[in-house]
């Protein structure tokens, strides 16, 4: 056996869970809509993102946006189905921030909505961490959206940003 066919058998093989992940795949044009702290002012921004399959066990992508204000913002993230924990994984990072943002997922019943929950910076409290969701919501094969919450001190998900996803 070469060692090519021996690494085969050792790695990973997709299962169901990992079908899901191709709704994902592809070139995107993107558009936000972003709520700038509570009862704040509502600004947009657009972009485009391309993602791809890796291995057949990962969505990954790459994309940009502009922000208010002008710049131009990149990020890279990744969602796959981790088999020895039987659970979504996912990370988002961005070149405007040092903070490697990890995810675990869980899908609705009917494969229409996944949920990605997180902790990271707090957005208000220098120094002091907080929850995170994102919801990928898939509207039909050529659109999806990503509302992103965060919750409050009194448990609640305020939402905060939403990204409507556009197939190119």
């Amino acid at each position: 056996m070469s060692n090519e066919d021996q690494f085969a058998e050792m790695g990973t093989k997709p299962v169901a869970e990992h079908e899901w992940l191709e709704n994902l795949v592809g070139e995107w044009n993107t558009s936000a809509v972003m709520i700038m702290g509570p009862g704040g002012e509502t600004m947009t921004s657009a972009g485009h993102e391309k993602v791809t399959n890796f291995g057949g066990l990962w969505a990954y992508g790459e994309g940009s946006s502009t922000m208010p204000g002008g710049m131009v913002s990149e990020y890279r993230n990744g969602l796959g189905y981790d088999v020895s924990f039987k659970e979504y994984r996912g990370f988002w990072i961005g070149a405007m921030s040092s903070h490697l943002w990890k995810q675990v997922g869980t899908l609705s019943p009917d494969g229409r909505t996944m949920t990605l929950d997180c902790e990271g910076p707090h957005m208000e409290k220098d120094g002091e961490t907080a929850n995170y969701r994102d919801v990928i919501e898939l509207v039909d094969e050529n659109t999806r959206t990503m509302t992103s919450y965060s919750q409050d001190d009194s448990g609640e998900w305020v939402e905060f940003m939403k990204v409507t996803f556009e197939r190119v």
